[in-house]
């Protein structure tokens, strides 16, 4: 897998975390049609709205060059809204950056942030 670039934030949120093995989950993927903030976001999933970090490892391995598959590879967001090792819910966002995937993460807001075009997903 090509990963180019990991944030610091991803780095302290998430890369200590360990999840139990509760199998493959089928993913739901959303456009958004405008810019949204992850509160509008989660408003809008409704309780379906978390993912695991598994389900982004999964869905990475699926395009380790940025191939074509369920994810954006044009510099266009894909964001996926998961637990961190703390226990709060953070997005974590992944971008194909050409020469490898960008995976960064970010504390949920209200601010609108995730420009149209954006794929979010969630179980």
């Amino acid at each position: 897998m090509k990963i180019s670039w990991l944030g610091a934030t991803f780095a302290r949120r998430f890369t200590d975390k360990v999840e139990d093995d509760t199998g493959g989950a089928s993913l739901q993927t959303y456009v958004l049609s405008a810019a949204a903030s992850d509160k509008d976001i989660l408003a809008r999933l409704g309780q379906s709205h978390e993912s695991r970090l598994a389900d982004v490892w999964c869905a990475l391995k699926q395009q380790p060059n940025g191939n074509g598959g369920p994810l954006e590879v044009n510099a266009k967001p894909n964001v996926f809204y998961v637990r961190d090792i703390a226990g709060e819910l953070g997005a974590v966002d992944v971008l194909w950056g050409g020469v490898g995937w960008e995976i960064g993460a970010s504390p949920v807001g209200d601010r609108p942030r995730w420009p149209a075009g954006t794929r979010v997903f969630s179980r």
